[in-house]
């Protein structure tokens, strides 16, 4: 790519989104910025600074990393590489999350040991900054890695892979304030759905499926405000209604109730002890993702090596047309005697667990998408949607539209 078509580039993601977009290059020098004076950062020493800690990262694949600035500002970074040599990197940013309130933009500033004309400042620029979401943010990252390498990416591959990159990447250090990210990503009263998906997924034991869905911020709501006065305060608030929730999902998906309950005690001692947001945030995250993968150990104690493999191949091969063939073929048994020992362990056949477990995944998607039940049932491998509409009768009780209507009414 010519430095002409890189330049376009930036320029246009700058102009159709309205947030600052740099160019730095091998050697860390800047050779271009699109962005409104506006956005100035007085509470940075200096752009080189800040600019330096991004060069510090460059020894990964090109894929969007998400940053976030101990001023709670929001990044991403993308390499230019030319035949797997590095050349430089795209930084886009800064944004705020859009449930980021005037009045928590003043709790969070409380929390800081700043100057009172410093505090001012801070506060008069986090106004000026746009607020985007999460889900949004991830697709101006897609966009533009597509602009640059004519490939497509996941939303939830770039959320885990972000994971895999650790915490330590995730941060852009600065010597005078120690805050830090705090719940962007989950919320637990503004809305309800979202809400309800994600300790469904710890009930389950689903822990992949929630850490996706705890990284993706709702497109609505506010967050509740458990504290006024400060934004710590309230971090912790938020985190032990998440905890003490997160707990009874945990023992609704089997998790023993002293152990659930001894945990849960645990948490909440280790998270007053916490000092910082940054610290909150990431021991509410490992606290819930625990949860969720006690719950999912639990399920699987019981039951033999082969049964275990037959049972994460299901769920993990949810959407695929699912055979005993195939499962025999999976743990090198005979058909017939897998079935036996299926039944004998499980309690009842593996058809009628696949029928179960594609029945759970179908209410899933009646309760959390707008998709179609033709949709449903096709994704699921049923034959036809009769079918599908009958052996989904035959264990919730009633049809999946009936369901689907109760759902949103409840």
């Amino acid at each position: 790519m010519k430095f002409q078509d890189l330049q376009f580039i930036c320029k246009m993601i700058y102009e159709s989104f309205s947030i600052p977009v740099i160019y730095i290059d091998e050697h860390g020098k800047l050779e271009f910025i699109f962005t409104s004076s506006a956005f100035e950062n007085s509470i940075h020493t200096s752009q080189r600074e800040m600019l330096k800690q991004f060069f510090s990262h460059h020894d990964h694949d090109p894929f969007p990393l998400l940053v976030k600035s101990e001023y709670y500002e929001h990044y991403f970074m993308i390499q230019v590489r030319k035949h797997d040599e590095y050349k430089g990197t795209i930084i886009v940013g800064p944004t705020l999350p859009p449930d980021l309130t005037n009045d928590r933009i003043v709790a969070l500033v409380n929390d800081m040991n700043l100057q009172k004309d410093l505090r001012k400042k801070l506060i008069h620029y986090y106004e000026l900054l746009p607020r985007m979401s999460t889900m949004k943010f991830i697709n101006i990252s897609m966009q533009l890695y597509y602009m640059l390498y004519q490939k497509t990416l996941d939303p939830a591959d770039i959320i885990l892979k972000n994971i895999e990159m650790g915490d330590h990447l995730l941060q852009i250090e600065d010597p005078h304030v120690t805050i830090s990210q705090q719940r962007e990503n989950v919320s637990f009263h503004h809305d309800f759905m979202y809400e309800k998906r994600l300790f469904q997924y710890i009930r389950e034991g689903r822990k992949d499926e929630f850490l996706k869905v705890y990284k993706l911020s709702p497109e609505k709501g506010e967050v509740g405000v458990l504290s006024k006065k400060s934004q710590l305060r309230n971090s912790k608030n938020l985190a032990i209604t998440a905890i003490t929730l997160a707990t009874r999902a945990a023992m609704d998906g089997g998790l023993h109730y002293e152990i659930a309950y001894t945990l849960s005690d645990l948490y909440i001692q280790n998270l007053e002890e916490l000092q910082d947001l940054k610290s909150v945030d990431a021991f509410m995250e490992q606290a819930l993702s625990d949860f969720a993968d006690r719950v999912r150990k639990h399920k699987q104690q019981k039951y033999s090596k082969p049964i275990n493999m037959c049972l994460n191949y299901i769920y993990t091969n949810l959407y695929e047309d699912l055979t005993l063939t195939r499962l025999a073929n999976l743990v090198e048994m005979h058909p017939n005697y897998l079935s036996a020992l299926f039944k004998k362990e499980v309690g009842i056949s593996i058809a009628e667990y696949i029928h179960r477990t594609k029945i759970d995944e179908a209410k899933s998607l009646l309760t959390f998408t707008n998709y179609s039940l033709l949709k449903i049932s096709t994704i699921l491998n049923f034959h036809d949607q009769s079918y599908f509409t009958k052996v989904f009768k035959k264990y919730v009780g009633v049809t999946p539209k009936k369901y689907k209507n109760s759902t949103i009414n409840t």
